[in-house]
């Protein structure tokens, strides 16, 4: 695997990551249990909500807005936290990477 396409699979992992625990805060915050989000957004099962808690998956962009409604949150912050991170994790890889090329050379 190139370093390229390791640094893409480690920044989208932390995003994963990151929006799960921020879909997890805000959820708990709001009274939902797993369950009732899932139904919340049409899912019969709460394994999907869980995936994203856990930063497996991601919700697909086309439920973000309903969840961003269910949730009472701006749908640009779930869309502006994504960005952000996805930003700042890629930056400080480059910079990692940057030092190790560097020292070797």
């Amino acid at each position: 695997m190139t370093t390229k396409k390791k640094i893409t699979k480690k920044n989208t992992k932390v995003v994963r990551e990151t929006l799960g625990s921020y879909i997890k805060k805000t959820r708990l915050a709001r009274g939902y249990s797993q369950s009732e989000l899932a139904a919340e957004l049409g899912y019969t099962s709460p394994q999907f909500i869980s995936d994203w808690e856990r930063g497996v998956s991601s919700p697909p962009v086309k439920r973000l807005h309903e969840l961003s409604e269910v949730l009472n949150v701006k749908v640009d912050m779930l869309f502006n936290l994504l960005v952000t991170l996805a930003t700042e994790q890629l930056v400080n890889n480059l910079s990692k990477e940057f030092k190790k090329v560097k020292k070797a050379s």
